[in-house]
């Protein structure tokens, strides 16, 4: 039974040599192929038709009941503006309202319990960019209490990286062609490829509570004008050579 273990112990030993041996001459039977390796950027110009709004609602008093009950009618009221604006359900996010003590500190002296604090985090996907001066004073009516600087996206992101892609591919391609050109050679199927994909994010859009405030008072906003963004594809390609 020993000789027998032994003998099985052997030949995995072996296997495992024999099957790393084959990986490492293939590996080196590759490398000593002719290829030519080209790098290059594809770049796509767009202007950003989303964004993406948040803000939360907070009231403070001196029980916890009455603050929840005041910042979940504030949260409503925040809600009812914004499907009225006609954002849809799919394109708002609420959470639950939550509440924490609120604690007054004096030095040499034992903390004490001044009120209660309940707040709720909201978010709204807006596809309309037009109506997005508008809606920071009339969030700020309706009763959110911040809101956080507004970012921005694509609707067809997916669509706008692959044309990017396609470009610096492309290009890389015909980077290669020009340095074997002169070699009289030509470039042949694609060994491997790595791309990289990204787009410079627009600058957040800030504005003061006090100047959403006195816009939505003005029944007029700023406008917002986000521009156009670019989004780059970076590609390394190695091609064999004909």
């Amino acid at each position: 039974m020993q000789i027998l273990r032994n003998k099985y112990t052997l030949l995995t030993v072996f296997w495992c040599f024999l099957s790393a041996s084959l990986f490492v001459a293939q590996a080196h039977a590759e490398i000593k192929e002719p290829h030519v390796s080209s790098t290059a950027t594809g770049i796509i110009e767009a202007v950003p038709d989303i964004a993406i709004m948040s803000g939360k609602v907070m009231v403070q008093s001196k029980t916890a009941d009455q603050a929840v009950s005041e910042a979940r009618k504030q949260l409503d009221s925040v809600i009812r503006y914004i499907k009225k604006e006609g954002i849809t359900s799919e394109d708002l996010q609420a959470a639950q309202v939550l509440v924490n003590p609120v604690w007054h500190y004096q030095k040499d002296k034992p903390r004490e319990l001044s009120g209660y604090q309940a707040y709720a985090d909201f978010s709204l996907k807006v596809r309309d960019i037009n109506k997005l001066s508008g809606l920071y004073g009339g969030l700020v009516k309706a009763g959110a209490s911040e809101l956080s600087p507004t970012s921005f996206d694509f609707s067809l992101r997916e669509d706008l990286e692959l044309k990017a892609i396609e470009k610096a591919v492309q290009q890389a391609r015909k980077k290669a062609e020009a340095g074997l050109k002169p070699l009289g050679q030509k470039v042949g199927d694609v060994w491997s490829m790595n791309v990289d994909t990204r787009w410079q994010q627009p600058p957040v859009y800030k504005m003061s509570r006090m100047t959403m405030a006195e816009s939505a008072d003005m029944g007029s906003a700023p406008e917002v004008n986000v521009g156009n963004q670019t989004i780059q594809a970076t590609v390394s390609v190695t091609f064999k050579v004909k």
